[in-house]
């Protein structure tokens, strides 16, 4: 055989081999992406938020509000359903909280979580009755997390 079909065999080879190399690399980007895209969605995981929102009478005491405050903490602790809980005291400069005080924020993942187990759970109807003799008005929010567009 001569040297030119060794040079040109050799070139096949090399270029298969470069070949193989790119595509190898680039079905490793393509899993890398795929499993970073997964890794995505699941963090993205679509939540139930529950927004309370409490306006308390007049007459209500600020012992009996701290009271009511630490016992709806606690609700996090007994009803395992609940994914994620913060809460806050209006602090807008706007003047439109029309005499909502305190705000709650629970997480839910499903709705069944919310209306079969954390609603009649023995400790939210309990806090439930214990808040409504202090209680003028409350507004509530449920809404599903939504991506940005």
């Amino acid at each position: 055989m001569s040297i030119s079909k060794y040079l040109i065999i050799s070139l096949f080879i090399l270029l298969g081999l470069f070949s193989f190399s790119c595509n190898s690399k680039e079905a490793t980007a393509k899993e890398a992406e795929e499993k970073t895209e997964t890794s995505m969605e699941e963090k993205k995981e679509k939540l139930l938020r529950h927004v309370v929102l409490f306006k308390f009478k007049d007459e209500a005491s600020k012992a009996d509000v701290d009271q009511l405050n630490q016992a709806f903490n606690a609700l996090p602790e007994a009803i395992p359903v609940i994914k994620d809980f913060e809460w806050g005291i209006n602090d807008s400069p706007e003047n439109f909280h029309q005499g909502f005080t305190h705000c709650y924020l629970l997480s839910f993942a499903s709705e069944e979580d919310r209306d079969s187990v954390y609603t009649p759970h023995p400790q939210h109807q309990a806090f439930v009755k214990r808040l409504q003799p202090h209680l003028e008005k409350v507004f509530v929010v449920d809404y599903w997390t939504q991506e940005k567009p």
